[in-house]
């Protein structure tokens, strides 16, 4: 399974914030001990913007080059190559108030994405969902998806 696609779910809090690591390592030997890791943070963050939202950027940066647990740290390591080929197959968001504009990679690059709305009152209902089909991006890359209102 180490070569599967990921799943990354993301739950926005009341301020359409979020925030989460993805940690992986071969899970047989010691290799960590020497930096063969994947670690990521994965922060979502909404912007100022008109009515109930901003944009929002969902972000997947290096954790392990800031952290000094993992011991001399290479972002190109034996195990990060080995995974290189993995890629986000999806990214659901929970908790969007409105169906956004677009959906695209900081790059421009525009990506599929279908959005479910809430049900009910903002505060006591089922918030909406966003599904972003295949950004294509890896898993031990750095990437940011842009969620535009």
């Amino acid at each position: 399974m180490k070569h599967d696609p990921f799943t990354l779910r993301v739950a926005l809090d009341t301020s359409g914030n979020a925030r989460g690591e993805l940690y992986l390592d071969d899970g047989e030997t010691y290799a960590h001990a020497r930096g063969d890791v994947v670690w990521r943070g994965l922060v979502a963050k909404t912007g100022k913007g008109k009515g109930k939202g901003g944009e929002v950027r969902i972000t997947s940066v290096d954790l392990a080059a800031a952290r000094t647990e993992v011991g001399a740290y290479d972002p190109l390591n034996e195990f990060a190559r080995g995974v290189g080929e993995v890629r986000v197959e999806k990214v659901v968001v929970v908790g969007l108030g409105t169906k956004p504009v677009s959906v695209v990679l900081e790059s421009g690059e525009e990506l599929e994405w279908e959005y479910t709305p809430g049900l009910g009152s903002e505060k006591e209902g089922q918030p909406g969902v966003l599904v972003v089909k295949d950004p294509a991006v890896g898993v031990a890359e750095d990437w940011t998806i842009i969620v535009q209102p």
